[in-house]
This record gives structure tokens, C-alpha cells and sequence, in this order.
């Protein structure tokens, strides 16, 4: 038993206790009738029976991963001795592996292991429940279907409707951030072997935002191992050439002269740096609790995922801030800000790295970036801050605050007409904003929004009188603002959107307690209530006419 539980080729294993397996049942129903039942043959098989369950579940992994059993990086023969050390093999990896030759939507694999959990037709190989011959057929099929999957072959999922592994392992299923983290892994490691698949390096990142949604204690140890094993190196080419040797300048110079692929690269690492820091402000779930059901291998901690939290050394949060402020400049002017030849290092991240302090260049690249992210918002609501989240840790990086990125970007977006898109966001940020900034620019654009209004209505003859409403001197001291405002950039909104957007400020500069200012502010809400009104009257009265 010992042998063949040390067997590396499965199916002679299997032939080899099958035989085994008869000639003890023989031999023991021969033994039950001479000892009167004292050596039983249901006892003198059973052990022979579960070595042959162990080797069902070794030889159904092995088919249906098409022999791609190890764990990245380790190369041990699957042997019954081998998958039960604790050390050695994971479950969850098999089944990461699987989940991805069966789809390439998350969310799918989410649906996928809920219902997995939840089957009542579910069963493990290991117990009893798959003697059955319907059981036995379901592996089969399972079996039959085998993909190895590769670079080439990942985004070619599986069309049959075979089991998967999950399906045989569902406990494996209460520990979804396990299983994402064993995805990412394996994405990463495929996009490493192929970096021109820019797209695998998409989807390891939406892989890794279930670790952040859900801390575990491997989260932190997942990101940096990404971090570090496959983006470092590129980057650091990137900034310094290819002398140090760790990446082949053949394949992977091309690709960072590729604007588009380097771009999706850039934002990819700013996301993980950004994800670093966000794990390592949490504090980690740490209630898991591995009941196994007698199935086995037995539910219990991720051995890949455990051998990366031993490897993890305390992350320096000012050099990943550094290392992201480098990336962001670099991004938006083809330089690094910052002489630094530690930067992209091994250990870099490990080190403490002062932040420089911010120049006016880099004010401006700032602005710009929260300009940019203005012009490319197409959502029509926009309900958070995550939107601009790598520029507000651009703007912490350069010791600029939260509220004046925040600020800024609700005021480039109110700048482009986009006002219905933030309305509630500005809502529930009003607290975290830089108010003084935020009234006073909102009242500049109002002025040129009003007095936009003011002219096209002057180009419409049914609509001049409604002009006449006007109290002359805020039309005149509103002509006097926008001659010194060049209006380039100012986009046209609705009478109502101006209208309720300065009722807004008219609340915020309560307590701002500048009487110039609530003044103008008080003068531009009768203007804009006035016109509103008018205008509203004279089309109802149009329409009356009719």
C-alpha cells in the first residue's frame, strides 16, 4: 500500500491496488470464515478501497488539468503521499486553474462556485457517494474534457457541459478570495510568459479587486508577489534600460515603445501600487475555519498562499507612494521626476524612499491629470471618488490633500457640463471639499454660463424682453468678470442646471461668512431665477397660443 500511495504513474497505481484490492478481498472472506469473523473481509478492504478513492481524485485533477497539477514555480510528482502533505499541493489552485479554462468573466465563476456550494448533486470522489455508477460516468465525462491550459489557449474556454472540479471539491467554495488569489497568480504568470496579451494583465487586475474587497492575511502577500515578480522588471527596463538583464530586450522593448500596450501596462501597475496600499491599511479577516467533510484532500489553508505571507516583508507605504508618483509623471511626460536608481528594485518597496517635495511642474501635472479625468468621465452618474483614485494618491505623493484633487475634479466636471453626473457625489463630498475654492470657482463658471444664456436670448427677438427683467447692475458687473475669463473650455448648460447649481452654492457659502461674496452669490440667484422663470412663462404662453 505504501507503494503504490508513492506512485508517480496514477494509472499503474490504480491497476496495481485494483489487484491488490481482489486478491485481499479473496483471501480475507477466506480468513473471516476460518478466524469465525474475527478478521473481516469489509475491514481487511477498506483501506485498500479509500487508497483507491485517493487515486480516483489524483487521476480525475490530473485528466481534467491535462496534467498541469503543481502550483507556479514547483515541479512534484502527484502522488497520493505528496497531495496529502500540507506543504506541497493545493486544491484551491486546481481549481483557480480550472475556473479558468471554464470562463473568462468573473463574475461567471463567482455565480459558478455560489451554485457549486449550494448543489445538491455535488459529491467528492474521496467518500463512499462516488462508488456510484452515475457518479463514476459524471467524472468521466469530466475526464474526457481535459484543457492544458497555456498563453495560447487562455481566453479559449471550454464548450461542454462537464463537471468541474469545483463541482467535486464545493467546500472549497466559502473561500472565494482563496481561489481569486490562486487566479490572479496564474493570470499574472501567463501574461509574464506572453506580455504582448496586454488583456491578461486586465483581467489579473479585476481578479485582485476581490482581495480588496475582502482582506484576507495572503491579499497584501498576492499583490506584492505580482508586483514584484512580474511588473517590477518591466518597469524598471522602462526607466533603465535593459543592462541589468532581467527581461529579453527582443520581446519586450517593442512592446514599451507600443503607446497604447504601454499605457495599459502604466495604469495596470498604478492600480496594483494603489491596491497596496489600500491592503495595507485594512486589517486582514482572519476567522476561517476549515471543517473538512471527509473528503480529501481535506478543506484546509492554501499552501501557495501561505508560503508567499512567510516570504512577505513589511511594505514601506512612502516608497510605494514614490514608486506610483513615478509611474504617474512618466505617464503624462515620458520622464521620471525623480533621479532615484533604487527605484523598481527587487526591494525596493521594502525601503524606506523620501517623497520630494512638490514644484510647480508637477502642480501642473496635477491639474492636468484631474483635467484629463474631467474630459474622459462618460458615466452618467458618477457615485465616488475611485474614479480619480491614482491621481488623488498622485496629488498625497506631492503633500497636496485629498480636497483639493476632490475639488478640482468636481469643478472641471461642473466646467464641462456634467453636472447631473456628480449631483449626488457632490452631495455627500460637500464635508471633504475645499469650500472657499469650491464657491468661489463655481461662481465664476455661473457668471460665464448666465451670460452665455444672456446672449443667445438677445439673438432671439421674442426673448428680449425677457432681458429687460434684468437688474442692470449685476448684468453689468457680469460683462465685466467674463471680458477677463477666457471661455474656451466652458461648456453650455440647461437655465434649470445653472440655476439649481448656484442654489447649491448659496447654501455652501453660509458658512463661509464673506458678505461680498454671499452677496454676488445672492445677485446671481435672482438673475438665474428670474430668467428661468421668464423664460418658462413666455414658451408656456407660446404654447397656449398654438
Amino acid at each position: 500500500m505504501k507503494y503504490c500511495s508513492e506512485m508517480e504513474d496514477l494509472p499503474k497505481a490504480f491497476l496495481l491496488s485494483v489487484i491488490c484490492l481482489d486478491a485481499v478481498s479473496s483471501a480475507s472472506m477466506q480468513l473471516e470464515q476460518k478466524t469465525y469473523g474475527s478478521i473481516t473481509q469489509v475491514n481487511s478492504v477498506k483501506p485498500w478501497e479509500e487508497l483507491l478513492r485517493k487515486l480516483r481524485v489524483c487521476l480525475l485533477v490530473s485528466c481534467r488539468l491535462g496534467g498541469d497539477v503543481n502550483p507556479i514555480g514547483m515541479s512534484d510528482p502527484m502522488t497520493i503521499k505528496n497531495v496529502s502533505r500540507l506543504d506541497m499541493f493545493s486544491a484551491y489552485a486546481w481549481i483557480a486553474r480550472d475556473e479558468l479554462s471554464n470562463s473568462n468573466d468573473d463574475q461567471v465563476t463567482i455565480a459558478t462556485e455560489v451554485a457549486c456550494f449550494s448543489s445538491s448533486e455535488a459529491f467528492y470522489p474521496s467518500i463512499v457517494d462516488g462508488d456510484t455508477a452515475e457518479n463514476k460516468e459524471t467524472m468521466f465525462e469530466s475526464c474526457n474534457n481535459s484543457h492544458l491550459l497555456t498563453p495560447d489557449n487562455i481566453d479559449t474556454t471550454r464548450s461542454d457541459s462537464s463537471r468541474s472540479l469545483l463541482f467535486y471539491m464545493k467546500d472549497h467554495a466559502q473561500f472565494p478570495a482563496h481561489l481569486a488569489a490562486n487566479r490572479a497568480l496564474i493570470l499574472s504568470s501567463m501574461w509574464g510568459k506572453s506580455p504582448q496579451s496586454i488583456h491578461l494583465l486586465s483581467r489579473t487586475i479585476t481578479t485582485l479587486q476581490i482581495l480588496v474587497d475582502r482582506v484576507e492575511v495572503f491579499s497584501l502577500a498576492t499583490l506584492v508577489e505580482i508586483y514584484q515578480s512580474q511588473l517590477r522588471p518591466v518597469c524598471r527596463a522602462m526607466l533603465f534600460g535593459f543592462e541589468e538583464h532581467e527581461l529579453s530586450e527582443e520581446v519586450v522593448l517593442p512592446l514599451i515603445e507600443d503607446r497604447v500596450w504601454l499605457g495599459e501596462f502604466i495604469n495596470a501597475v498604478k492600480l496594483i501600487l494603489s491596491m497596496i496600499i489600500e491592503c495595507a491599511s485594512k486589517v486582514p479577516n482572519e476567522d476561517n475555519e476549515y471543517e473538512s467533510n471527509g473528503m480529501w484532500p481535506e478543506l484546509r489553508e492554501c499552501c501557495v498562499l501561505n508560503m508567499l505571507v512567510k516570504r512577505l516583508r513589511n511594505v514601506q507605504l512612502s516608497s510605494v507612494e514614490l514608486h506610483h508618483m513615478v509611474l504617474f509623471s512618466y505617464e503624462l511626460t515620458g520622464s521620471s521626476p525623480v533621479q532615484e536608481e533604487n527605484l523598481f528594485l527587487v526591494g525596493s518597496l521594502l525601503s524606506e524612499m523620501s517623497l520630494p517635495k512638490g514644484s510647480p511642474e508637477q502642480q501642473e501635472l496635477l491639474d492636468k491629470a484631474i483635467h484629463d479625468k474631467a474630459v474622459e468621465s462618460s458615466s452618467p452618474v458618477v457615485g465616488s471618488f475611485s474614479v480619480i483614485q491614482d491621481v488623488d494618491l498622485f496629488g498625497k505623493s506631492l503633500g497636496i490633500s485629498n480636497s483639493y484633487v476632490r475639488t478640482q475634479y468636481l469643478l472641471q466636471m461642473i466646467k464641462f457640463g456634467k453636472d447631473a453626473s456628480i449631483n449626488d457625489l457632490l452631495g455627500s463630498s460637500i464635508s471633504s471639499l475645499d469650500k472657499e475654492m469650491f464657491v468661489e470657482r463655481t461662481v465664476e463658471i455661473v457668471i460665464v454660463r448666465l451670460h452665455a444664456t444672456i446672449q443667445k436670448l438677445k439673438q432671439t427677438q421674442n426673448y428680449r424682453g425677457v432681458l429687460s427683467l434684468l437688474d442692470a447692475d449685476a448684468s453689468r458687473w457680469i460683462r465685466e468678470v467674463v471680458a477677463q475669463i477666457p471661455q474656451d473650455e466652458y461648456a453650455t448648460a440647461s437655465l434649470i442646471a445653472t440655476h439649481s447649481l448656484i442654489m447649491r452654492v448659496q447654501g455652501m457659502s453660509d458658512s463661509l461668512k464673506d458678505d461680498d461674496m454671499t452677496q454676488k452669490i445672492d445677485a446671481l440667484c435672482m438673475m438665474s431665477g428670474t430668467l428661468l422663470k421668464a423664460v418658462q412663462s413666455h414658451e408656456q404662453e407660446s404654447v397656449m397660443s398654438l
